[in-house]
């Protein structure tokens, strides 16, 4: 059972860094390093499946055993799985002595080695190896298996360059040489590829759900880039192809599609109107669990469709560099990386639930250390919560906050005491996190294999994962602002104008920033990079009045392919913010001429 709770520490036993320290003395190399590792925490960790699964994970054979580095790379894959899951070594008491908030002990940048950083990007610039796939073998097997080695920025290199096709491998290369990347015109000339194709689909905004579904069907594993444009819009290119992963992203997150777990929405505040369309996830999205059997059998087959499409969705939009619009929470990535899901897990989806299932839990080992003790039957059953006996708290074996899902045959007559504690608070992590999620999340990286396959995401981390689907979410200062804007055609940095603007930019909130941003490039999101690495850069111009009109009169426009801001000449902060959220509110969902 990957949920099984590891027994607390007997009081006999040597402490925590003395078997550490034992296990350290048995030497560096070899397996028998690993296996005394997971025999030093084995006893003592308190919610320790991710620390276990990377421990007890045979490291592949890079290098042959007699190579000095062998043991080199052992040891620092150990040293890294420690300071990422040290945690699990302590129990949740110690934790809150300690005052930690669960951060690794070490930055990933720790154990980057900038020498095999740096050798690596230097092999995805030879166009030969490239073209040839002639890459020396230790590429894929260290980005693969040691990826703590080499930085975001490489990983996702390596990423680009051999998982979305050759001529996206070389476009990607003529455009570094074109940032620069070489030192002479003679290099860059060698260099000179025509554009990557193009494949043109219109689609109607009243059914982009339907038009999307035939379109990822039809094209997703096509090596063209997908541009969309819309019924009755003269609208076309980068603009109105963002805005489609945006409308899509937001379909699927529809409360009626039952997809996606989520709580009970807060009272909107005065003068908003309650969402009740979309789903509620302060958390980030995790699959709605379903009862079910062997082989998804139970779940709905238009969930699994779903899900197949959703995988469809975010490999097309990676492949063609494009960014979704789906908050996925960090749970949701690890399972997806192949992570044994535990507790913490749970905590991250639902805080309330998670942090009262822990305390279940604690008891549960509370009862087992008194039996291993021989204590009295007596004291055991005076074992409560807050007071209260477990039999009294009214569970019984089915899932929390859904009724119709049994975690045993039977389930909702039978209850839970503190006989039967550890049993219930293992079936429903294992219902939560891992059976009734099983079929979705095999649909879902189904769908994206037919674009790419999803084991190369193994190379990144769950925050980076977000990064990549998603892009970055950043808080803008106006001087960050104000050297990633370009000013043209009626403005420079000292115009009036963009004084005010930066000054509405800076003090907009995250969802008027999101809004401001869908408004501009079609997507919410920035690319990886931030603002900095927005292409197009985002360009204001000045949008002039016809004559005898006065600027205050005119809204913002935008051309959205261009990431132009064509903003007029306000005459006062204030009627520039107006006009700009009127704009920003009422100019979404159509590509017209301005």
């Amino acid at each position: 059972n990957p949920y099984r709770m590891a027994p607390p520490a007997e009081s006999s036993e040597p402490d925590v860094n003395s078997r550490v320290d034992a296990a350290a003395s048995e030497g560096v190399s070899g397996r028998s390093t690993v296996e005394a590792a997971v025999r030093a925490v084995s006893t003592r960790a308190h919610d320790a499946p991710p620390l276990l699964c990377t421990l007890g994970r045979q490291l592949p054979t890079i290098l042959p055993s007699t190579d000095p580095a062998s043991s080199v790379l052992r040891l620092l894959w150990l040293l890294q799985a420690l300071a990422v899951h040290w945690t699990c070594l302590f129990s949740a008491t110690e934790l809150a002595e300690l005052g930690t908030n669960g951060d690794a002990a070490l930055p990933p940048s720790a154990f980057v080695n900038r020498k095999l950083n740096a050798k690596l990007l230097r092999q995805l610039q030879d166009p030969l190896a490239l073209c040839s796939r002639s890459l020396p073998s230790w590429c894929s097997a260290l980005t693969a298996e040691c990826t703590f080695l080499f930085n975001f920025d490489a990983r996702r290199l390596f990423l680009h360059s051999t998982a979305f096709g050759l001529s996206r491998a070389l476009q990607r290369l003529q455009q570094h040489s074109q940032e620069g990347g070489t030192s002479s015109s003679s290099e860059r000339s060698e260099f000179r590829l025509g554009r990557l194709p193009r494949q043109k689909v219109r689609i109607s905004r009243s059914r982009v759900m339907d038009s999307a579904f035939k379109v990822m069907e039809l094209y997703a594993s096509h090596k063209a880039l997908l541009e969309v444009e819309y019924f009755g819009e003269v609208g076309t290119g980068l603009g109105p192809t963002l805005e489609f992963y945006t409308l899509v992203s937001l379909e699927l997150c529809r409360s009626e599609l039952g997809l996606w777990l989520s709580e009970e929405r807060p009272p909107p505040a005065d003068g908003e109107a309650a969402d009740t369309s979309h789903v509620h996830t302060p958390y980030g999205l995790f699959p709605r669990p379903v009862a079910q059997k062997a082989g998804g059998v139970g779940v709905p087959a238009r969930t699994l469709s779903l899900f197949t499409f959703m995988g469809r969705f975010v490999a097309k939009a990676m492949l063609d560099n494009r960014l979704v619009d789906l908050p996925f929470s960090t749970p949701f990535y690890r399972h997806l990386l192949g992570h044994e899901l535990g507790l913490a897990d749970l905590q991250a989806l639902s805080p309330q639930l998670g942090s009262s299932l822990r305390q279940l839990h604690e008891l549960a080992l509370e009862r087992r250390r008194l039996l291993r003790a021989n204590a009295p039957a007596a004291q055991i059953d005076s074992l409560s919560l807050q007071g209260c006996a477990v039999g009294d708290l009214g569970l019984d074996f089915t899932l929390p906050g859904y009724p119709d899902i049994e975690l045993v045959p039977g389930g909702a007559d039978v209850g839970v005491t503190i006989d039967n504690l550890s049993e219930y608070v293992q079936l429903v992590l294992q219902m939560l996190l891992l059976d009734g999620v099983r079929a979705q999340m095999e649909a879902f990286v189904g769908g994206f294999s037919e674009v790419f396959g999803a084991e190369r995401l193994r190379a990144f981390a769950a925050d980076e994962l977000d990064l990549l689907f998603n892009g970055m979410r950043e808080r803008w200062d106006r001087e960050t602002v104000i050297e990633q804007l370009k000013f043209d055609h009626g403005y420079t940095r000292a115009s009036q104008a963009v004084s005010f603007l930066l000054d509405i930019l800076t003090e907009f909130t995250d969802a008027q920033l999101r809004q401001f941003l869908k408004f501009v490039t079609g997507s919410p999101r920035l690319p990886v990079g931030g603002l900095a690495r927005l292409s197009p850069r985002l360009t204001i111009v000045q949008k002039r009045p016809e004559a005898g009109m006065a600027a205050d009169a005119y809204l913002p426009s935008v051309m959205t392919c261009a990431n132009y801001l064509k903003l007029p000449d306000y005459s006062s902060k204030a009627v520039m913010k107006e006009r700009l959220l009127t704009a920003i509110n009422e100019g979404q969902g159509c590509f017209l001429l301005s």
